[in-house]
């Protein structure tokens, strides 16, 4: 179809009736308000041509306000106004059936006009819809790199991925009508193509490259998406139409197809040193956008641009001569209109430096390193003079090659470092110019228990909230990993590789892991210990997080015991929330990284008569609950030991590993034993006989273990033979009980009581 330039002719056809190859026209006539649920013009109340597939707001917060669509990634944009939270609705509106059934290509085109940036990342805010699951030929909006002026995005698009494929290369303007065209063409290595305010289909655009398996599938519908993850984003959206042909989507949107280039964002007059760059930036809208010409002009003479044909000129090196009066002409070279931008002056001259950013007061932790720096202009060179208290700088904890550069870095802050205040000089063959004096202050870290390190987590990953704050936890025991090596002697380590270390500690609260990066030895098991550092979190187990090479952090050993703490007994089934264990958050705060033990276990069939080795083992009871055994390759005192049929204990640090987002964070728990006395093959020794005389109901008391299953036999002889009348007795305590209901009224009877 030829292009309509008269408002007046578009109009009359208009009013005749669309052409054949529109499929449907959007305006968007609908009552403010939600798009699912408003009356309108032609449908039954209650009713629109838009269906939600995503989303469960009430009332719907895809919103359609003065016949624009809003697309929000927050409520604080549009007419939705109050607390800062996620908008969520997706909808779509379905082709007519003569549309959906082949493979053919598909355009959409519609306005859109930008608020609120995105995040410099993105994401797709519209798309052709072929299911719930399905969508095609994304349109994506991310952050402009025009850095001179910044308040810009861009359009790109994808066949299917999340994240842009190919970025349309126009910075566009905040605040302004942009006609976006969308293609997507299932037949063609399912490509989806771009165009931004095109005059005609062979204006530049760009198309996807990315990959789509399976076979060709029509699109249904056209859609548009809210996501939580476009930071700040708000657009609206008007007079959307789809068709099947580029010059029916494209010219049924814009009442004249001939707007003449505008200037969005204008240039603007700065003063600059000799020899600092220069970036002069313009933003423009109009028709046939991607196919603009730049003429830049000095003092209304054309010159040429070391950047090309583009919105931004650049003068690498500013020179005396350079300044003057500078302009651009944005030319339409297909119809001839242009625009030109404001005449402004750039000044170029000699002078001192001025600070652009001047150096901050820093808070660290001892044993840092810190880096205090200053950002200037001025005719170069510039020179720079790093003082303290006045005088030159003579610490040996200041690297010396950067006392006379813009950045000063002083490793391993010490009290010493903090004594007085830093300032830098900068000069140059046209004066100096002295920064802000700034000072160094210590931070302390906390000291603290393993308790309140496990409370400082969020509620619904028990990740950790903060990991920059250092925390110290004092007389903590090495309880696991023990190693020894070939010479006899003992030390921590079974998890210690070239260049990382791990192991678990244990005080009066809780245990926690502590990962140590480039640490080759470990404390030995009893080692008494001080560990200061952030906490941290790998594959969401709990952690200290301490580095050899950072002398911020540390472990220091302050002494030994032979006196460790009791491993705590589980049940298999201690994440159901049932009984003392209450919750997945109660265990994660007072078991994770304890030393804990797990009774009357077997290990799997087929492992049983091998020898361990590294990887997960699944540990089964007779009820056939189910729990991880955990060996890393680096725990020689298990692997190559026999595996066991079934085992009265196993003991360990209760360890996790699962996805940082998993919903499910029971399922992540598993016991890392430190020696191979850890697991205690075969059942256990049978009580002595216990002996009930003067008739009555017998009552037998014995000490147990917490969750092991134990039997109950009977005999009128202390020699027996005895008979099983009770098994699979489980206690939460360590007293064990049965009442003998049946053989009752004898004069004595002996019992025997065995596990399991």
């Amino acid at each position: 179809m030829k292009k309509i330039t008269a408002l007046i002719l578009f109009s009359f056809l208009t009013a005749l009736s669309l052409r054949a190859d529109v499929i449907w026209q959007e305006l968007f006539n609908y009552t403010n308000g939600p798009i699912i649920n408003t009356s309108t013009n032609g449908l039954p109340p209650g009713q629109t041509n838009w269906i939600r597939h995503s989303g469960t707001a009430s009332p719907s917060d895809a919103i359609v306000n003065n016949h624009r669509l809003e697309n929000s990634a927050t409520v604080s944009g549009g007419t939705l106004n109050g607390p800062l939270m996620s908008r969520q609705d997706d909808v779509h509106r379905f082709f007519t059936a003569a549309y959906t059934n082949a493979v053919i290509p598909v355009y959409a085109s519609f306005i859109i006009n930008c608020t609120n940036l995105p995040n410099a990342a993105g994401t797709y805010f519209a798309h052709f819809y072929t299911n719930s699951t399905v969508f095609q030929g994304k349109v994506i909006a991310l952050a402009g790199t025009n850095l001179c002026l910044p308040n810009t995005f861009r359009l790109g698009v994808a066949g299917a991925a999340s994240s842009a494929n190919q970025i349309f290369p126009i910075d566009l303007a905040m605040n302004h009508d942009y006609q976006v065209v969308i293609e997507w063409d299932p037949a063609v290595s399912y490509s989806a193509t771009l165009w931004v305010n095109p005059v005609s289909a062979a204006d530049t655009a760009v198309v996807s490259s990315d990959a789509i398996s399976g076979i060709p599938c029509p699109p249904q519908a056209f859609a548009f998406r809210q996501a939580s993850t476009f930071g700040n984003w708000f657009c609206s959206i008007s007079n959307l139409v789809t068709a099947t042909t580029f010059a029916e989507a494209a010219t049924n949107v814009w009442a004249s197809n001939s707007i003449p280039p505008s200037i969005a964002y204008d240039l603007k007059p700065s003063t600059n040193f000799v020899g600092n760059p220069v970036n002069l930036s313009i933003v423009a809208a109009g028709q046939g956008l991607s196919d603009f010409y730049y003429q830049w002009q000095m003092n209304g003479v054309n010159i040429a641009n070391p950047n090309g044909n583009t919105n931004v000129f650049t003068i690498p090196d500013a020179e005396l001569g350079n300044a003057g009066n500078y302009s651009v002409v944005v030319s339409n070279l297909s119809n001839g209109q242009f625009a030109t931008s404001a005449s402004v002056l750039i000044w170029v001259t000699n002078g001192p430096p001025v600070l652009t950013v001047q150096p901050t007061n820093q808070t660290v932790y001892l044993g840092k390193n810190v880096t205090v720096s200053v950002t200037s202009l001025g005719t170069p060179p510039l020179s720079y003079s790093w003082t303290r208290n006045g005088n030159a700088i003579m610490d040996a904890n200041v690297d010396p090659t950067t006392t006379n550069t813009s950045a000063l870095v002083i490793n391993d802050i010490s009290p010493a470092n903090t004594n007085g205040t830093y300032k830098c000089n900068v000069s140059n063959a046209y004066g100096s110019t002295n920064t802000v004096a700034i000072q160094l202050n210590l931070l302390t870290p906390q000291v603290v228990n393993i308790d309140f390190l496990h409370g400082q987590v969020d509620s619904t990953f028990f990740l950790p909230t903060n990991t920059t704050i250092y925390y110290t936890v004092t007389n903590a025991v090495v309880y696991t990993h023990e190693v020894t090596n070939a010479d006899g002697s003992v030390n921590g380590g079974p998890y210690t590789g070239p260049a990382n270390g791990e192991f678990y500690i244990q005080d009066g609260s809780g245990g926690i892991c502590v990962f140590d990066a480039g640490g080759t030895i470990q404390p030995r098991v009893g080692d008494i210990v001080t560990v200061t550092g952030p906490l941290s979190q790998f594959n969401s187990l709990l952690e200290f997080n301490v580095s050899t090479t950072d002398p911020s952090t540390s472990v220091t050993i302050t002494g030994h015991t032979n006196t460790l703490p009791a491993p705590v007994v589980l049940p298999l089934t201690f994440t159901n929330g049932s009984g003392a264990f209450i919750s997945v958050s109660n265990v994660v705060r007072h078991y994770e990284g304890r030393y804990v033990t797990l009774t009357n276990v077997y290990f799997p069939g087929g492992s049983v008569g091998a020898n361990f080795a590294s990887g997960n083992y699944v540990l089964t009871n007779l009820n056939g609950d189910v729990f991880t055994f955990f060996l890393n390759a680096a725990n020689v005192n298990v692997i190559g030991q026999p595996v066991p049929q079934f085992a009265s204990k196993v003991s360990g640090a209760l360890g996790y590993y699962n996805g940082a987002t998993t919903a499910d964070r029971s399922a992540g728990f598993e016991i890392d034993p430190s020696t191979y006395s850890d697991i205690v093959a075969g059942p256990n020794p049978p009580q002595g006989v216990i002996v009930v005389t003067g008739g009555g109901v017998p009552v037998i008391n014995w000490a147990a273990q917490p969750f092991v299953p134990y039997s109950v036999l009977w005999s009128t002889n202390v020699a027996g033979p005895y008979t099983a009348i009770a098994t699979g007795l489980t206690f939460t305590s360590v007293a064990g009980t049965y009442t003998d209901s049946v053989n009752t009224g004898l004069p004595t009877s002996f019992y025997k009581i065995s596990s399991p």
